[in-house]
């Protein structure tokens, strides 16, 4: 799925992602997506955390970045960015 579609699709069926392309983050052409609001509580859990190993993406988020053929990778404890495979 193409950078765009993606942000949209996240940023509606998860608003508190805050979902923005990465060139944001680095103020250049980057490609990527910044999940800005990843450090937020959705339905009882963060969209990621850091130091749940073996779930750190929150598995409805998971469920949309694997689907749409990304994966995320973590910036630092509180910062998810997603790229495409």
């Amino acid at each position: 799925m193409k950078q765009g579609h993606l942000i949209n699709k996240i940023n509606r069926l998860i608003p508190i992602a805050n979902t923005t392309p990465m060139s944001e983050f680095y103020d250049d052409d980057s490609i990527g997506i910044w999940i800005r609001g990843s450090e937020y509580s959705y339905k009882d859990r963060l969209l990621f955390e850091y130091y749940d190993f073996e779930n750190q993406v929150h598995p409805e988020l998971l469920k949309i970045i694997e689907d749409a053929g990304w994966y995320g990778e973590p910036y630092d404890a509180g910062t998810l960015m997603l790229y495409p495979y």
